[in-house]
């Protein structure tokens, strides 16, 4: 019933995602550094350079606790070269980056755009499509219990993260100068000029990772538990008990969103600071979605140990493994075996 109810409830919440700029107004430029600072995250004895994007104390917090949760598990799991990273956490009111995203390519779609400008197209489009791929790994681990929830990319994509990268942080940038006004990032984005894009803020960080407030997906789930309710032709006393079915399954939804997000930080990190393959990746981003999972059945020790533990298992198995890059060569190897010698 949990599973009809969400189909249905978000296909009509998909597009209703609030894109209004914050009452704030057009912030200058220069305002975006103030608000970041460094973590205090220590991981024996290390000062890790991870720094916070944040607005207020509480999303602060939220921000800093979510980055440390997953940064020490690679630092203990996969690689103690974590690099200098940059989480920005976003504020109540404001637009996904990926409302940007889809404007810019819509625009360049339609011809809307300078030429030189939209021909920075693709490589948007393949930082999305990279972003999702990574998203469709963590949401493909199991639990192996009776909570798996089935999640669809579209229907949640306002609830998770994303890296920035390449254009895709400078159209971030350039929303931000715009107070993430819509109609004034659409016009901003019709009068950019190539050169506009040059230039990066963020050129001093190794990784940049955007994180939507916490309350995000509590946000979309009302919504579609209120939505749904609203399709039940059904009597009350049935409404009550779908009621109660949906509210009791929130914190197990929850969870698993919530193991998603961390997992596309993990796949950020992992792939900006290790020469890992994009298969290699998923793998060690599957093995660690997997331990946050709804039904998980490994319960012995902490959440960090579990998945530093998942990690390590499959780094060594990706290390007993042949990469694919050096499979021509293994496959040259019967070439050399003395003749008559039975293949």
């Amino acid at each position: 019933m949990l599973l009809v109810l969400v189909t249905a409830g978000l296909l009509a919440v998909a597009g209703a995602a609030e894109t209004k700029a914050p009452k704030s107004g057009k912030a200058a430029k220069d305002d975006f550094m103030p608000y970041v600072e460094l973590a205090p995250f220590v991981v024996n004895g290390k000062q890790l350079a991870i720094s916070i994007h944040a607005r207020s104390k509480g999303d602060r917090r939220y921000a800093e606790e979510f980055a440390e949760g997953v940064v020490k598990v690679v630092y203990e799991g996969v690689t103690d070269s974590t690099g200098k990273g940059l989480v920005i956490i976003g504020k109540k009111g404001e637009p996904h980056p990926i409302f940007v995203f889809r404007k810019f390519q819509a625009l360049a779609e339609a011809g809307k755009l300078d030429p030189a400008v939209a021909a920075r197209g693709p490589e948007l489009f393949t930082m999305l499509d990279h972003w999702k791929s990574s998203v469709d790994e963590g949401e493909h681990a199991e639990g192996g219990g009776e909570e798996e929830v089935d999640l669809e990319f579209d229907k949640i994509v306002t609830a998770l993260p994303l890296p920035l990268e390449g254009v895709g942080a400078k159209l971030y940038q350039l929303a931000w100068a715009e107070g993430f006004d819509e109609a004034k990032v659409e016009a901003k984005l019709r009068a950019l000029r190539a050169a506009d894009l040059e230039g990066n803020m963020f050129a001093r960080f190794d990784w940049v990772f955007y994180l939507p407030h916490k309350g995000a997906f509590d946000q979309v789930l009302d919504s579609l538990i209120a939505d749904a309710l609203k399709e039940e032709e059904v009597g009350f006393f049935t409404r009550t008990i779908v009621k109660g079915a949906l509210l009791a399954a929130k914190p197990t939804i929850r969870r698993a969103i919530e193991g998603l997000r961390r997992g596309v930080l993990f796949s950020t990190v992992v792939d900006a600071r290790t020469d890992f393959d994009a298969a290699e990746v998923a793998a060690l981003t599957e093995a660690y979605v997997d331990t946050m999972m709804p039904g998980e059945k490994e319960k012995s020790g902490t959440e960090h140990d579990r998945a530093v533990k998942a990690v390590r298992a499959t780094l060594g198995s990706l290390a007993a493994a042949p990469r694919q890059d050096k499979e021509p060569d293994a496959a040259e190897e019967p070439d050399a075996e003395p003749e008559g010698e039975s293949k």
